[in-house]
């Protein structure tokens, strides 16, 4: 067996979250690890307890990805052909390319992650949205900006965040060595609330300084993971992408779809 890693993108709206959760309950529950291990099982032929899927982040229900990275094992020796076999049969998920890796390799230790969270510019005053959104750059502790997590520091630095506006949206990019559970979206939520006046900037350096309180979460599905790197590992994507029919099905059906709801 080969162990590979796979450059993966998705929808947030179409799984609740990344990771596998109990569905005695609720057996439709659909995840983005159950999607991968059923697309797996049927085109390859690894037992299921020897594929161990692992991810390089995870994401919580209703946000996307375009550049998530998985690791597994398989018995495929072409990964162009791999990539063609689980395209043709997945129901969200897009696969778009493949490295094979060592059993060492960690996909969670990457070495940058970049997310993307992206707002309508309705009721927003835009220069206070990019100077609340500049107080979080560098070195802070983020324990009112994050979900606590046991044993884990809340003390990190973001490398970057670039904010601009693009058709009546506005663009936020994040860059940081990793992030911290829901820290993306507690800020977003505390910058939002600074550019429509509900709190001052000076309410969100006192919480960067430790006062106690929060601005609570912005919505998930205004956020995108949008790539993972690791220092000498490429990634082969193919000439012609694997996934294109479906991305051309997809696509027409988002035009049906703003075609209904500009004639509303």
């Amino acid at each position: 067996m080969r162990r590979v890693a796979v450059k993966i993108a998705y929808l947030g709206d179409e799984f609740n979250g990344s990771q596998i959760q109990p569905t005695d309950d609720n057996p439709s529950i659909r995840t983005v690890a159950g999607e991968i291990l059923k697309n797996l099982e049927l085109v390859d032929h690894v037992p299921p307890e020897k594929i161990d899927l692992k991810f390089a982040s995870r994401t919580d229900a209703g946000v996307s990805a375009l550049g998530n990275v998985i690791t597994f094992y398989t018995e495929f020796k072409d990964l162009g052909l791999l990539l063609q076999a689980v395209n043709s049969i997945s129901h969200g998920v897009y696969y778009t390319a493949a490295v094979e890796i060592d059993d060492a390799f960690n996909p969670r230790m990457a070495w940058k992650r970049y997310y993307r969270y992206i707002v309508p510019e309705f009721g927003i005053d835009l220069d206070k949205f990019v100077m609340a959104a500049k107080l979080f750059e560098g070195h802070h502790d983020f324990k009112r900006f994050a979900k606590n997590e046991t044993g884990r520091s809340t003390v990190m630095a973001i490398d970057s965040i670039d904010v601009r506006y693009e058709n009546g949206l506005i663009i936020t990019d994040f860059c940081a060595d990793y992030f911290l559970w829901n820290q993306i979206r507690r800020i977003m939520a505390a910058v939002l609330q600074v550019s429509k006046g509900m709190s001052s900037m000076d309410d969100v350096k006192a919480k960067l300084a430790g006062e106690d309180g929060t601005f609570g979460i912005a919505k998930p599905d205004g956020l995108t993971l949008l790539d993972v790197t690791y220092p000498d590992l490429e990634f082969k994507r193919p000439d012609i992408p694997p996934y294109e029919k479906r991305l051309r099905r997809d696509l027409y059906l988002d035009s049906v779809r703003r075609m209904f709801h500009k004639s509303l």
